[in-house]
Parts: structure tokens; C-alpha cells; sequence
């Protein structure tokens, strides 16, 4: 009688070497949807005709540990004659979205609201390329949760609101930032700066459905006399 002779090794080997390919797909798998879900978080941004999303992130206020927020805002000059402000206007636009402040019969030339960081590398920028600017340099102290809210929401609108000054991106979304700020803890109502939190949420709450180029401007006029607002207490 004959018997068949079976290799177990053999197969022992290529069933741990398809187990090993499963379990490899899988991981790649779970990785790629986790790039992807990342990819699609949270603020809508409209690029031509494609929307895709922008990753603004966006944090409780409790959970913020650094005492005080300092924010920039990056000045191209003051000027008296409004003739000589369309120039310098037109030099700007290459590097972001800009918006003016009348002061005392002159007007002051700005070129966006930033983070620190982000002001500062921009600042540099525009020295390497021999444009003559100065910074306005804005700080909040978060004393309590009032002022914690307002800092982060201001961050989170910035951001938005900087996006905007990308060659590509015609509007943002705003739903996100509205669910977020509706979601904030109440703040005591003895708070030095509750008039300032409730005034930064109501315009918050009012931005349209899709910010637009043409409406950053007004935003970051906004921000600047939040900002000044609280710095002058």
C-alpha cells in the first residue's frame, strides 16, 4: 500500500504567511482610513470647484494650560493721504488678505491678524523682501474661563479667517466654529469681559454659511477692536 507524504512544515509556513498578508492588510487599511478621516476634519474650505476640508482645530478653554495669548498685527504704515494707500495696498496683496483702520484723519495699513509665531515669520517675510513693516502685539490674559473662551475663540476665527489669504481657497465653511462656540461652558456672568464673550459669540453665531475673500476685511476689523477692547482695560 502506498501513502501520501504531506509536508506540515510547508503548509504550516504558507498558512502563517497568509495570516501574515491579512493581518497587513488590515493595519494599511485602518491607517489609510485614519489618514483620511483626518483629511476631512473639521472646516469646510471651497477651492475652485472642489471642497475639501481644512483641519482647524479647535479646543475647550478649559483645556488650555498656557496663561496668556499674545496675537499680531502686522502694519505696513500709516498714511495721510488716502491717494497713496491703493499702492501700497497692491504691493501687500501677494502676501495675504489686508484690511485698513481709520485713525485720527489717517489710515493705517495692515496686513492680517496672526498667532505670534506666525506673525513673526511673515514679519521676516516681508523684511527679506525689502517691505518696510511694524507689528501692533496684543495679549490676553486668561484670568478665568471668560477670558480663556475668548482667547480660544479668537484663535480659532484667525485661523479661519488667514485661510481665506490662500491663492486657492474662494470660501470657508463656518459651521464648524459655530457648533464649537455654542458648545463652550457657561461663563459667570461677573466676569470682567462676559460683554466681550457675548459680543464675540453673537458675531460668531451671525457669520454667513460661507465666509468669503471679500468679507475678510470686515472680519479682521472686527478682531482688531476686540483685541484692542480688551487691552485697554
Amino acid at each position: 500500500m502506498r501513502y501520501t507524504r504531506y509536508d506540515i512544515r510547508k503548509r504550516n509556513k504558507s498558512n502563517f504567511t497568509f495570516f501574515l498578508i491579512i493581518t497587513l492588510v488590515l493595519v494599511l487599511a485602518f491607517i489609510l482610513g485614519t489618514v483620511i478621516f483626518n483629511l476631512v476634519s473639521p472646516s469646510n474650505i471651497k477651492k475652485g470647484n472642489t471642497i475639501t476640508k481644512d483641519n482647524t482645530n479647535v479646543v475647550k478653554s478649559k483645556d488650555n494650560k498656557s496663561n496668556s495669548s499674545n496675537y499680531i498685527i502686522i502694519q505696513r504704515g500709516i498714511y495721510a493721504k488716502k491717494e497713496n494707500v491703493s499702492g501700497v495696498l497692491n504691493s501687500l496683496k501677494p502676501y495675504g488678505n489686508i484690511f485698513t483702520i481709520e485713525d485720527n484723519g489717517k489710515t493705517r495699513v495692515f496686513l492680517g491678524i496672526y498667532e505670534e509665531d506666525e506673525g513673526i515669520k511673515l514679519m521676516k517675510k516681508l523684511t527679506d523682501n525689502k517691505i518696510d513693516n511694524s507689528k501692533m502685539t496684543f495679549v490676553i490674559n486668561k484670568k478665568d474661563l471668560c477670558d480663556a473662551e475668548i482667547s480660544e475663540i479668537i484663535t480659532a476665527y484667525i485661523k479661519i479667517v488667514n485661510k481665506l489669504s490662500e491663492k486657492d481657497v474662494k470660501s470657508v465653511k463656518t459651521e464648524e466654529i459655530k457648533k464649537w462656540v455654542s458648545s463652550l461652558d457657561k461663563v459667570e456672568k461677573d466676569s470682567s469681559n462676559i460683554k466681550t464673550l457675548n459680543n464675540l459669540k453673537e458675531h460668531i453665531n451671525k457669520l454667513p454659511k460661507d465666509l468669503t475673500k471679500d468679507q475678510s476685511s470686515k472680519s479682521y476689523i472686527f478682531i482688531y477692536n476686540i483685541l484692542k477692547e480688551i487691552n485697554n482695560k
